[in-house]
C-alpha cells in the first residue's frame, strides 16, 4: 500500500464512530472473534464484518483463522498518523492564537493601523515567487489555484471546520512584478482587500477588512522587513 493511500485509509477508517468503537474494544483485548464483537453493536455480523474490513484495509486490524472462526486484533501503529495530525494542528492553532493576541495588543495601542515586523533573508525575487507561485503558496498558506493575472478569480482552500467551509474567494486586482500584488479576499461574510508591496528592504501588506457586507472598512497594515541587497 502506498503512503498516500494508507494515510487516506486511516483517516477514513477512524471517521466512523462504529469503527472507533471497534478500535477501543480491540485495544482492551488481545484478540476477539467476530461474534463477540458483534454483541457490542445494534447491527448484524455482516455489518460489523464490513467495518472490520475497512479497518483491515487501513492496516489497523489484523485477522487470523482459528478453526472455522476469524479472530481480530488491533495494529495500533498507523494510529500514529492521527496523533501526528492532531499535534500539527494543535501547534498550528497555538501559533495562530499567539499571532492574534499580538495583533490585538498592537491594535489596542495603535488604533486602526497595526504593524508587524519580520525579517526574511531572501532576495525579493524569491519572496515574490513565494507569494505568486501556486505550489509554493500552498506550502505556507493554503491550497489554491492562484495565477498572477489581473482579473483572475481563484480560491484559497483551507481545512473546513464546523463553523467555516474553509473557502476564501479571491480576485487578482493588481500585479506589478516584483513590487506590488493585490487581490480581494472574501470569506465568512467578510470582505477584505489584501495588498502586498515589496522592495528590496521592506515589504508592506495593507488589508482593508469589512466585518460584514456594506460596513465601513478599517485599514490594517503589516510591514515585513526583508534582508538582501539594497
Amino acid at each position: 500500500m502506498s503512503g498516500a493511500r494508507q494515510i487516506h485509509d486511516v483517516y477514513h477508517a477512524v471517521a466512523d464512530p462504529n469503527r472507533r468503537k471497534l478500535i477501543r474494544l480491540l485495544a482492551d483485548a488481545e484478540e476477539l472473534p467476530l461474534h463477540e464483537l458483534t454483541l457490542q453493536f445494534p447491527m448484524g455480523r455482516t455489518a460489523v464484518a464490513k467495518h472490520l474490513a475497512v479497518l483491515k484495509d487501513a492496516d489497523l486490524v489484523i485477522d487470523r483463522k482459528v478453526g472455522r472462526k476469524t479472530r481480530y486484533r488491533l495494529n495500533p501503529a498507523p494510529l500514529r498518523q492521527i496523533q501526528d495530525w492532531v499535534s500539527y494542528y494543535e501547534k498550528f492553532w497555538t501559533n495562530k492564537m499567539v499571532a492574534l493576541n499580538r495583533l490585538l495588543q498592537e491594535e489596542q495601542h495603535m488604533g486602526k493601523d497595526v504593524s508587524l515586523h519580520f525579517e526574511f533573508k531572501s532576495p525579493i525575487e524569491k519572496v515574490w515567487a513565494a507569494f505568486t507561485d501556486s505550489n509554493t503558496l500552498a506550502k505556507w498558506l493554503y491550497a489554491n489555484d492562484f495565477k498572477p493575472v489581473v482579473g483572475h478569480k481563484f480560491q484559497f482552500r483551507a481545512e473546513p471546520t464546523p463553523l467555516w467551509d474553509g473557502i476564501i474567494d479571491c480576485e487578482v486586482i493588481e500585479v506589478d512584478e516584483p513590487h506590488r500584488l493585490s487581490y480581494t479576499w472574501v470569506s465568512g461574510g467578510e470582505k477584505t482587500t489584501v495588498t502586498w508591496t515589496f522592495n528590496r528592504r521592506t515589504m508592506e501588506r495593507i488589508m482593508c477588512i469589512s466585518n460584514k457586507p456594506g460596513s465601513k472598512q478599517s485599514k490594517h497594515s503589516m510591514e515585513h522587513c526583508m534582508g538582501g541587497k539594497g
